[in-house]
This record gives structure tokens, C-alpha cells and sequence, in this order.
């Protein structure tokens, strides 16, 4: 469920588009420097109007793959300060960075549209100019977009936990078992990431959650001076139109994450994969003449298991140094599947794996996942090494409770392994939240009905990180608000220029005429 960028704009937990994208290996990473500890009580929001200052943005932040998004000239960036702990605004405050891009038609404008990518844990500020190349026209003639990056992100305030290279690399992964189906491994690295990042960024930790970024989006509606604010993303939307129900105007949910947040969208990727891999396996039989992984889709499924139980006993060393394991196979194939764009990387892989006969005895977990998740060339650059995963374990941590108890990760990993052995037992595995020092300070946001008609949902059908019935459960959690429109497509994130979506899209955000 990573970031990356893809055909769209969602993200998910940890690096799964940055394998894909990084080719033929695996993951990668973003780090930064935080203020002190806070405390904690219950949230008062008074958003105050504060005169913004526009001009220059500070230097793009590199994509995980580190490449730079191409910056449109139009942009320009604000810092305005929003309390860091909304309980307790006499604690002290942090600064947000904002940015815009207006509309080059100011006589057609009608107000501001919020674009957020998603997340969490990636940066946003430069979002305005991703997309301002995929948006139809008639929106951008519409609206000016504003993007930001969010509290404990990039340029706002950041956090970091200090992690070592080999740490780093792996908490980028997603948490697979050992072949055996063990968590040992998967336990130690969790605790070593909290203690790591509690040591380095402090009580700051637990003012990083969604809650906080809805209420820091309100300071921003009313410094931009708006009434109600549009808004297109991801579960910030969806909590921010819970929150600040009047104070929305139109509000897109592209890739819907499913109420409860993270920890529950976490839950459901083995579905996901389940309802995504058999577009892989097509496309990998129908160029089984060339790829000769599979005729058709139950073959190709009858390889990937072959191949992975394989390197699970025996990982093949690759001639740059790299490992690959059977659950680095299990990772590149799983994040190929947000886009359809990315199964030739999958076939590469799988070929590799197919055509050369392993050579090396069983290296451990750890070290065949860290050796894989560095890719060709060991880290790749970036501007703070791992504030991507700081950010986004604080939010993973700070929204919901999670169980301490090490033997519950235990007993859904062999679970999930039964249920879903695409993912081999990664969706019911531990995280750094099991054994996170700060326990949310309120209690997570409930997603209803309360609140205007004016939230459309778009979603692929089969979609491997916010899977299709998760956007069910929040079309039925919102009741008469929002409206659901499905694409009979595979991927993570609708594709704009469809015109099922563009057409659909553009009249809602025009008129706020929702589709029936």
C-alpha cells in the first residue's frame, strides 16, 4: 500500500508502488527533524483566520523512487502555523506548508479544491501540479488547488525516527511471515521501530493523526478565506467531511479506504490482492507465448506458488548482490497490481525467478528482505531518509488502538495465510503499533451520515489496496451523503481520463450534481 507515483494519486502504507516502479527489486524510503513532547486532553478547534503569505515553494522533495515530480511555474507555497496539539493550544504550534495553483480562468473561478494524495506519510505540497495535468479542464477553470504537505510531512513540521539503513528498508516493506509462517523476526523489527522512533521525535508522535490534519485543513479553509472547501483524496476526506460537515463543499473520495481507518484498510489487503492478481494472471497468459509462465490464469497461479514456496526454501542471489526471497517475489507481484502499467515489471521478475535455478542456501528472513528492499544501487536518495515511515506509523498508531498482545499478530497471521495465501499471512501481521509508546489520544472518528449529500466515491472494482468492499462500508457508514460509482478496472486509484470517471467527475464538481 505504499507511495509512489503511479497513473493516479492514492498511496498506501509502506513502499508497494515504489517496488513496481523501482523495476525489477523492490522498496525504498523517504526522514527529518522534530520539535518537543506535548500532552494530551479533549480536541477544541477554533480555526483563526491568519493572513497568508504567497511565494516561492521550498525545494521539491524526490518521489520514493527519487525522481522529481515536474513543478508547474504557476505554483506558489504559504507556511502558516496551526496548533500542534488541538487539546491544548497554549502547547506551542508547528508550521504547515501550503501551496496553490490558480486558475488561469479567475472569471469562471467558484472556489478552492484541497487535492491530498493520499497516504499516509507522503508529500502533498507539489500535488497541485500533478494534478493539474490529469484534471479535466472545466475543473481547473473552476477551482483554484491547493495541496499541503500534512502535519509531521515533508516540509510541515516533520518527524523521524532515526532508523538504520537496514531498518529502514524493511519497515518499508510489508510485513510477510517467515516461510514458515513465524513472526519472531516481524516482532523485533516493530519494536525496534517504535522504541527508534519515540527516542527521536518524542511526544510529537501523537499529535500526528488524521483527526489533526482535518482540523490543520479547517485552519486552512479559513486563512484561504472560504466558507465550505472542495476537497479530492483519500480517508482525510472522509474524516474532515465527518468533522466539518458544513464547512464542505464538494468532496471527491478517489480509492475509498474503509471506515476505522488504516488499521482496518490493513486488514483487508489479502482481498484486495485477491480481487486484482487475476488481471495480472490474464495478462501474463495471454503473453505466454514469450513469457512461458502459464497458458492461462490457473497456470500462472499454479507458477506463482511454485515459485514462491521455491525461494522460500531456497532464495536465488541475483549477480548485483540482491536476495530474492519468496516473499520478495510475494511483495514486487503484489505491487505491481495497482497498476496494470506495472505487470511487465512483474513479468521480469517472475522470469528471473523461473529461468534461474537458485544457488544459494536459505539466507534469514530479515536479511534476504533487507538485501532485496535496497534495490539496485543499496538506498535510494531522498531528502529526509525515513520520514515517510515515521509519519506514517504515527498515523497508523495515533488514529485507533491496536492490541499489545504479540500472540494476537500470531494467531491472524496463520489465519490470513489459510484465507488468503496470495499474501501469505502479511494483512494479519505486526506492526510498529503493537508496541508504540503513545496511545491515541482520542478515540478514533466515526464515520456517518451526518451532513449534506455531497461526497462522491469513486472506485476500481478490483483495486488490491482499498478493495472494492471496503468502499462499500463506507458508501453504507455515509448513508444519504454520498453516492458510489464503481469502474470495471483493476488498480489502485480511478483513472481521470476514463471517460466513466471524467464525465461523472467533472459535472459533481460544477454543479455538485451527484451521479443516481
Amino acid at each position: 500500500m505504499p507511495q509512489l507515483t503511479h497513473r493516479t494519486r492514492p498511496f498506501r502504507p509502506r513502499a508497494a508502488t515504489a517496488a513496481a516502479a523501482a523495476a525489477a527489486a523492490l522498496l525504498l524510503a523517504p526522514t527529518c527533524a522534530p520539535p518537543a513532547a506535548a500532552a494530551t486532553a479533549p480536541a477544541r478547534t477554533a480555526p483563526a483566520r491568519t493572513a497568508l503569505a504567497w511565494g516561492a515553494c521550498p525545494a521539491p522533495t524526490p518521489n520514493a523512487n527519487g525522481t522529481v515530480t515536474p513543478r508547474d511555474p504557476r505554483q506558489q507555497c504559504a507556511s502558516p502555523r496551526v496548533p500542534r496539539d488541538y487539546r491544548h493550544p497554549e502547547a506551542g504550534s508547528i508550521t504547515l506548508e501550503i501551496s496553490r495553483i490558480r486558475t488561469a480562468t479567475p472569471a469562471h473561478r467558484h472556489g478552492d479544491l484541497l487535492v491530498v494524495p493520499g497516504g499516509p506519510g507522503g508529500s502533498g505540497l507539489d500535488h497541485p501540479s500533478r494534478m493539474a495535468t490529469q484534471l479535466p479542464p472545466a475543473v481547473l477553470d473552476h477551482d483554484d488547488l491547493i495541496g499541503l504537505d500534512e502535519r509531521g510531512i515533508g516540509n510541515s513540521t516533520p518527524v523521524a525516527c532515526g532508523l538504520p539503513p537496514a531498518d529502514r528498508s524493511a519497515a518499508l516493506a510489508y510485513p510477510f511471515p517467515a516461510p514458515d509462517g513465524t513472526i519472531t523476526a516481524n516482532l523485533a523489527h516493530a519494536h525496534r521501530v517504535a522504541d527508534s522512533c519515540a527516542a527521536r521525535t518524542g511526544g510529537y508522535l501523537a499529535d500526528i493523526t488524521t483527526a489533526n490534519s482535518a482540523r490543520d485543513l479547517d485552519r486552512v479553509r479559513a486563512a484561504l478565506g472560504d466558507p465550505r472547501i472542495s476537497y479530492l483524496g483519500t480517508y482525510l476526506g472522509e474524516v474532515y467531511a465527518t468533522l466539518f460537515p458544513a464547512r464542505t463543499d464538494r468532496v471527491v473520495l478517489d480509492s475509498v479506504v474503509a471506515p476505522g481507518g488504516e488499521r482496518q484498510a490493513l486488514g483487508l489487503l489479502g482481498q484486495g490482492a485477491e480481487d486484482a492478481f487475476p488481471d495480472l494472471a490474464a495478462w501474463l497468459a495471454a503473453h505466454d507465448s514469450t513469457l512461458h509462465l502459464g497458458a492461462d490464469p490457473a497456470a500462472v497461479r499454479a507458477t506463482y506458488d511454485r515459485l514462491t514456496a521455491r525461494l522460500d526454501t531456497t532464495p536465488l542471489v541475483l549477480g548485483d548482490g540482491r536476495v530474492l526471497t519468496g516473499n520478495a517475489l510475494r511483495t514486487v507481484t503484489y505491487a505491481t497490481l495497482v497498476s496494470p502499467a506495472y505487470y511487465p515489471t512483474a513479468a521480469a521478475v517472475w522470469q528471473r525467478a523461473a529461468a534461474t535455478p537458485p544457488t544459494t542456501p536459505a539466507a534469514t528472513p530479515a536479511a534476504a528482505l533487507s538485501a532485496a528492499a535496497d534495490g539496485p544501487a543499496g538506498p535510494l536518495p531522498s531528502v529526509v531518509p525515513d520520514n515517510f515511515i515515521a509519519a506514517q506509523d504515527a498515523v497508523l498508531c495515533g488514529d485507533t488502538p491496536w492490541p499489545r498482545d504479540s500472540a494476537y499478530y500470531a494467531a491472524r497471521t496463520a489465519a490470513d495465510r489459510i484465507r488468503h495465501p496470495l499474501t501469505n499471512g502479511m494483512p494479519g501481521n505486526v506492526w510498529p503499533c503493537a508496541f508504540w509508546h503513545y496511545r491515541p489520544a482520542e478515540p478514533p472518528v466515526r464515520i456517518t451520515g451526518a451532513g449534506p449529500r455531497n461526497i462522491l466515491l469513486l472506485q476500481d472494482l478490483r483495486d488490491p489496496d482499498t478493495p472494492l468492499t471496503g468502499a462499500r462500508r463506507t458508501r453504507r457508514a455515509l448513508g444519504h451523503r454520498g453516492a458510489l460509482l464503481t469502474v470495471d478496472a483493476a488498480g489502485h486509484g480511478v483513472d481521470f481520463a476514463d471517460p466513466r470517471v471524467r464525465d461523472p467527475l467533472t459535472a459533481f464538481l460544477l454543479t455538485g450534481r451527484l451521479p443516481g
